[in-house]
């Protein structure tokens, strides 16, 4: 398996794809949640942050593809991204919520 160099800009998509999910799902659910800009960010911020983190994601994924920067280990490595971020979140959501 030979990776990229421009590979860790695909594990850096995965990683926003995940890390936006929980932002955006508390923040339309409108509760509280910990974000960059505080540890209790109110349901707006959250949504926004969650949007930011899509819409990055997005705009380095359409530049990788329109420089023709990927292989067949991309999605792999996007995919690996994606899980460490999520199982990183499941495996400590207790201390994100008990604050």
């Amino acid at each position: 398996m030979s990776l990229g160099l421009y590979d860790v800009w695909y594990f850096i998509i995965g990683f926003l794809l995940a890390n936006g999910v929980p932002h955006f799902i508390f923040g339309r659910a409108g509760k509280l949640f910990r974000s960059p800009f505080g540890q209790k960010s109110p349901p707006k911020v959250n949504v926004l942050w969650g949007l930011a983190n899509f819409a990055l994601a997005t705009a380095i994924g359409l530049a990788l593809a329109y420089l023709g920067l990927y292989d067949q280990y991309s999605m792999a490595v996007l995919l690996a991204g994606f899980w460490l971020m999520a199982l990183n979140f499941g495996f400590s959501i207790r201390r994100f919520l008990n604050e």
